[in-house]
């Protein structure tokens, strides 16, 4: 029988009833098979997007995990080597001309302190952490009031008698640079040739055969008379796990007669590396050394302290001995091991103990370590995964809640047709019309949609949205006007100096900053002068640059009260350190230009030291200083420098460390060896070309890569014939 003849003999309803049939069921069913395919290839390319961007992210925060943290070595390395300088110093002093016989201060040994001497005063807290945490008992009792002197095997307490006495009167510098509760600094030490030695806070638990002449360090010291760092090792006293600097000591004619130096307990700064919870479950964070020759055959590397992922809320492991390095994979290890020995960093993907996994090593203080972090690529893509689950099982709920309906609307057709279409398409054309408002820029659209579906979801998310959106612009325009008013304090246009070209340029990393130059006249007893000045406050964003402000306000306040350059910068410094919370600092560089004859005046607040191109022989100078950055120390009094003179044709260059920071996508940094290479090879340029033409060196040389760190230059240049 024909299709046509059983229609034929259907009524008119049976003939309605199957064509909306019809017509409702085959769209539906080819909307359930489109609708799930688009669904599922959506899904699939969000997961793939997602995890390639979490895994680049993750990576990023391991980078600057350990960036920062190599930074703070960095900087409290320079504050260890400035104290072990005054140190020497202070022990050069005493131990050429020796206190006398003085009863009122008594000489104690090592085995008084074991005996608990009751004129020692000794206390278990505070203590040095080093002290505290002492391996195998109760903390270490220390003095605070007297260093604890050693003889080497073979020598008498009395002998040496003056040297002794010296070293005792130690104690009296130590307690001046003192800080209470610094988790890093150890102890303080001075060892001389002789064989006598002494420790601060005093101590005991020296071992009665130990002679620190033995050790490598000191062999090491005495073979090189430099400043120096050593390998990471174990105290003597506490098994804590430590590395020491030190400088030498020498007499009047410049003999070594001795070191002195700080241990610095390293296990203090492990706390600054925490990986965020969605990476810790699996992760590793290693410490680690190099060893070369002549300490072991071969370089190597060995693990110091490690934190596995499991263990992140809990201290450190500090291992008993030096453990090569291992990852479980010949590859993986040689790779790495050979990156560290080689001085580089980076990160690879690579196999460890069987798991796929990120693995960034990162260089820290003055090339004694390295942290490694390892991070598995599961870990770092675990929320793309989660969401590729969810996103599967609403698919397989969306189905079958359309087989639902296409099953109802086979029942009642009619109704359950024309139900469906006003509930399906009127919360869809409210959504329509609210984007479209939203798209208009009306950030006040909303929408309400009553049902309990995946409609009403995403309704509640348009809402959620538009709030968040309107927060964003308010932001974004914060910020636009933040960085206006920071562009209107720096200086306009450079000052027009009969005989010089100079130019200037900032380049923020974010929309503000904290970099700074500026030029300013200058009044001093000297005379009028022109100041230039670069500054880096610590950090980005909005906080620094809010202090660079501060700061220039106060540059500006002080310019005209006749200081010389190192009295205006210890203005600006007792001002600043008024209302300077700890941890932030300003470094600043000020060079006062006599315009008449070129002569120059300086002064230095941590800052690297400006850099002078010479004409006449190709040469490269520097103008530097030794004084703290600025809002550290309110007593601190600057110092200014003269003796510099700018002949026709020289070129003065200061700027700020994100030039010579300034890295490729290999970790290469730009250096200050290719600044000066490059102010060589352009000398005969202006002023404003050799700034931008800079600025394109070094965007080339970061392959494209994003700028990190705020760039600031100043170029000053006295034209020949001026």
């Amino acid at each position: 029988m024909l299709l046509s003849d059983v229609l034929a003999d259907m009524s008119i309803r049976q003939k309605v009833l199957i064509l909306l049939a019809a017509i409702a069921l085959i769209p539906q069913a080819f909307v359930i098979a489109l609708d799930t395919h688009l669904l599922v290839s959506l899904s699939r390319d969000l997961t793939a997007r997602n995890a390639g961007a979490l895994a680049e992210q993750a990576l990023t925060t391991m980078d600057r995990i350990a960036s920062d943290y190599a930074s703070t070595l960095d900087r409290e390395a320079r504050r260890v080597r400035l104290l072990v300088a005054l140190q020497a110093n202070e022990a050069e002093r005493l131990l050429a001309e020796p206190p006398a016989d003085d009863t009122s201060r008594p000489v104690f040994f090592g085995e008084d302190f074991d005996r608990a001497d009751r004129r020692l005063d000794l206390a278990h807290d505070p203590a040095p952490r080093v002290a505290r945490e002492r391996r195998g008992g109760a903390p270490l009792a220390v003095s605070w009031a007297h260093v604890s002197l050693h003889a080497s095997p073979g020598l008498t307490r009395d002998a040496h008698a003056p040297q002794a006495r010296a070293l005792a009167a130690m104690t009296d510098f130590y307690n001046t640079v003192r800080e209470p509760d610094d988790p890093l600094l150890g102890w303080h030490y001075v060892v001389l040739d002789s064989g006598l030695s002494a420790s601060w806070p005093g101590h005991g638990d020296t071992p009665m055969e130990f002679d620190p002449r033995q050790r490598p360090w000191y062999a090491a010291q005495r073979d090189r008379p430099t400043f120096r760092w050593y390998r990471p090792h174990r105290d003597a006293s506490t098994g804590a796990l430590l590395i020491n600097a030190t400088l030498p000591l020498l007499d009047s004619t410049g003999r070594f007669v001795g070191l002195t130096g700080l241990d610095v307990d390293l296990s203090s700064t492990f706390a600054l590396l925490e990986l965020p919870a969605a990476l810790q479950d699996g992760s590793d964070v290693l410490q680690t050394a190099v060893l070369r020759p002549p300490l072991v055959e071969a370089p190597g590397v060995v693990v110091l302290a490690r934190q596995r992922g499991g263990e992140m809320d809990s201290d450190w492991h500090t291992l008993p001995d030096l453990v090569p390095l291992d990852f479980g994979a010949v590859d993986t290890t040689a790779t790495v091991s050979a990156a560290m020995i080689a001085g580089e960093n980076g990160h690879l993907r690579a196999s460890v103990d069987g798991t796929d996994s990120f693995v960034l090593y990162q260089r820290y203080g003055e090339g004694f370590g390295y942290v490694v972090i390892v991070v598995p690529v599961a870990r770092a893509t675990h929320a793309a995964i989660e969401a590729a689950r969810y996103a599967d099982e609403a698919t397989r709920t969306h189905v079958v809640d359309l087989l639902i309906v296409v099953g109802a609307v086979a029942v009642l057709v009619v109704i359950v047709a024309l139900s469906a279409a006003r509930h399906l398409s009127r919360p869809i054309e409210d959504l329509e019309r609210a984007v479209e408002r939203l798209a208009s820029g009306d950030l006040g659209a909303q929408v309400s949609i009553t049902t309990h579906d995946e409609l009403r979801t995403l309704g509640d998310a348009f809402n959620g949205m538009v709030p968040r959106l309107k927060a964003h612009a308010r932001t974004e325009e914060s910020l636009a006007l933040a960085h206006e008013v920071q562009q209107q304090l720096l200086p306009p246009s450079p000052p027009l100096l009969a005989g010089y070209d100079i130019s200037g340029m900032t380049r923020y990393s974010e929309q503000t900053g904290g970099d700074y130059f500026d030029f300013i006249p200058f009044a001093s007893a000297a005379g009028a002068r022109t100041g230039i000045i670069v500054a880096d406050v610590s950090g980005h964003g909005i906080g620094p640059s809010l202090l660079m402000a501060t700061t220039r306000a106060l540059l500006h306040g002080g310019r005209d009260r006749g200081y010389t350059p190192g009295e205006l910068l210890s203005y600006v410094n007792r001002e600043l350190s008024k209302d300077m919370s700890r941890g932030h600092f300003v470094t600043l560089f000020l060079l006062a230009l006599d315009a008449a004859d070129g002569r120059l005046e300086w002064a230095s607040a941590g800052h690297d030291p400006a850099t002078v191109y010479r004409a006449a022989s190709t040469h490269v100078a520097e103008l530097g200083a030794d004084d703290i950055p600025l809002g550290i120390d309110v007593e601190w009094r600057y110092t200014a420098h003269a003796g510099a003179v700018l002949a026709p044709g020289d070129i003065v260059i200061i700027g700020t460390d994100g030039i010579w920071d300034s890295a490729n996508a290999h970790g290469e940094r730009y250096g200050k060896a290719r600044l000066r290479d490059y102010v060589a090879r352009n000398a005969a340029r202006t002023a404003q070309e050799l700034c931008s033409g800079l600025e394109a060196e070094l965007h080339r040389f970061r392959e494209g890569g994003a700028q990190v760190d705020d760039l600031t230059l100043v170029i000053v240049k006295r034209l020949a014939g001026a």
